[in-house]
């Protein structure tokens, strides 16, 4: 793999995972309509772990105070008692996130091939981001959301395994379909996210040591993870204030085009 391409795919990955519109979607494109091959599973480890770190530094007080909660047996500070209740929601939430996946492992699989598919869930996306914003209103704040409230969130999380669905817009609008307000679906979501990425992470290291899948250069790979992570950084952010400035709905529009394009296409292919 070339320096350049390297740096494409990386910077690729790192505004598709956290902006709302799919990067699993996005793949299937590129394999479907420009003969993109599916990367060494030891690069695709070092974008998980690239993405991994842009969470851990937008979101390190956030993850301090959490620690701080957990560590000590006494909790004190309310700030830290809050820490500790976010971790249990974290830890609810995966729940189902992980039965999910491990249920229909073998089927999400076997989708990445069904291009229109695809198309269609990226219509679901478009439609799903436009009612959570719709829906989106001052609710509550992630110390006042409840188990129902972790459970329904990683469900929404289980489902964006599908190609097309994304995962950060998914969440993000059972948030606050929830009745969660912005900041905190905002937030939780992207707590939710770390388990997911470790186990992603852990899968692609554990795979790649297995069939012994080690590049020749390690540039190149160094190189996108470098790209990745400040494209996430950059994504993250742009994120951020879309949500709050009530311009959510732009990531549905953008779905909306990219799934009817490319479903117009394949239909018109069939003909």
């Amino acid at each position: 793999m070339t320096i350049s391409k390297a740096s494409i795919l990386g910077i690729l990955q790192g505004l598709t995972e956290f902006i709302p519109v799919s990067s699993s979607g996005h793949l299937v494109i590129l394999q479907h309509y420009l003969g993109y091959s599916q990367p060494m599973l030891l690069f695709d480890a070092l974008l998980h772990m690239a993405t991994l770190g842009v969470v851990v530094a937008y979101f390190r007080k956030d993850l301090r105070l959490i620690t701080s909660g957990l560590i000590r047996l006494r909790v004190r500070r309310a700030e830290e008692m809050l820490g500790r209740r976010i971790f249990y929601l974290v830890l609810v939430g995966t729940l189902p996130t992980a039965i999910i996946g491990l249920s229909f492992k073998r089927w999400i699989e076997a989708s990445f091939s069904m291009s229109i598919f695809t198309s269609l869930m990226f219509l679901l996306t478009g439609t799903f981001l436009w009612i959570g914003e719709k829906a989106a209103k001052s609710g509550k704040t992630i110390a006042r959301a409840g188990i129902t409230d972790a459970l329904v969130i990683g469900m929404a999380q289980g489902v964006a395994i599908i190609p097309g669905i994304s995962r950060s817009g998914a969440t993000i609008s059972a948030a606050l379909l929830r009745g969660m307000e912005r900041e905190s679906a905002f937030r939780y979501s992207f707590f939710l996210s770390i388990p997911a990425i470790v186990g992603a992470l852990g899968l692609e290291l554990r795979e790649s040591v297995v069939k012994k899948n080690l590049p020749q250069e390690i540039l190149p790979y160094l190189m996108g993870a470098l790209c990745a992570f400040a494209a996430g950084y950059l994504s993250l952010t742009v994120l951020q204030k879309a949500l709050l400035r009530k311009k959510f709905f732009l990531f549905a529009i953008y779905c909306w085009i990219i799934g009817g394009g490319t479903l117009i296409i394949q239909l018109f292919r069939l003909r």
